[in-house]
């Protein structure tokens, strides 16, 4: 079943983020278990508050790629641009239209 996961950080340069998030998909799709793709979300009512959506194909697949370095290297990346710690949620797709 497809899975969800988000971050939620605080960030004074979305410009760094799409940066981490090109580099990630150039260097990662169809090398990251199960990783299909992600989206970035500025919060129009809280500026500086970005949501960072990631697809994977299962729960499973995201929980492999979760114990990569360079996964692990991917977030610190992202923690040294937020200012606090990224919220980290997992969802599962529960209804998909289309």
């Amino acid at each position: 079943m497809a899975f969800t996961q988000t971050m939620t950080v605080q960030a004074s340069s979305p410009a760094a983020l799409v940066d981490l998030l090109e580099g990630w998909h150039r260097d990662q799709h169809g090398v990251a278990p199960g990783y299909e793709g992600a989206r970035l979300l500025a919060d129009r009512s809280r500026p500086g508050r970005f949501v960072i959506e990631v697809d994977f194909s299962s729960q499973e697949a995201a929980q492999q790629n979760d114990g990569r370095k360079e996964t692990r290297a991917w977030a610190d990346r992202l923690a040294h641009l937020s200012q606090g710690q990224p919220e980290y949620h997992d969802y599962e797709v529960a209804y998909l239209t289309g």
